[in-house]
């Protein structure tokens, strides 16, 4: 029972944070498939690994490992880590990467790995993108060759269409 309510508690948090401009709540049932899942309550840690599928509502997260890391109390969710061909939809947004980690407490998704985010024909690139869902606010970085790529679909094309 304790591992259940903790995944239930992860993707209550995970999938619908705090409601803000865009973010919508998601209800009913979780769905977590793989082909391995090891839980570690001496270290905290529950490891779902081999083609990771995880729904609820419209939220998928699709990853090669999914890591969920407990508090020290072992009682909340210090943060989730997916890895791995990282693929997440809600609706008609999208995000890829090779690494997403969620902090709780903080709010704060970080996308690292090549990642893309886009919305219908919105796209954002960089090398870090940074999102804090409680304050409605993202940063996207640039490293090297890597460098933060807008690209935004005028209001007026989308109208025409």
């Amino acid at each position: 029972m304790r591992f259940i309510a903790l995944m239930a508690a992860m993707f209550l948090l995970a999938a619908s944070p705090q409601k803000g401009p865009g973010i919508k709540e998601q209800r009913g049932p979780i769905h977590i498939t793989s082909d391995r899942m090891e839980a570690d309550y001496g270290k905290r840690i529950i490891t779902f690994s081999g083609d990771v599928v995880a729904k609820r509502g419209e939220f998928t997260l699709q990853s090669r490992v999914l890591r969920v890391f407990l508090e020290k109390e072992g009682e909340g969710i210090e943060r989730l880590v997916a890895e791995g061909e990282v693929h997440i939809d809600q609706g008609e947004r999208r995000a890829v990467c090779s690494k997403a980690t969620y902090y709780y407490k903080e709010g704060k998704v970080v996308l690292e790995g090549h990642p893309m985010v886009w919305q219908g024909d919105d796209r954002l690139r960089g090398w870090r993108i940074i999102f804090f869902v409680n304050e409605d606010k993202a940063i996207a970085e640039g490293k090297g060759e890597e460098r933060v790529r807008l690209i935004i679909v005028s209001t007026e094309r989308r109208r025409e269409e």
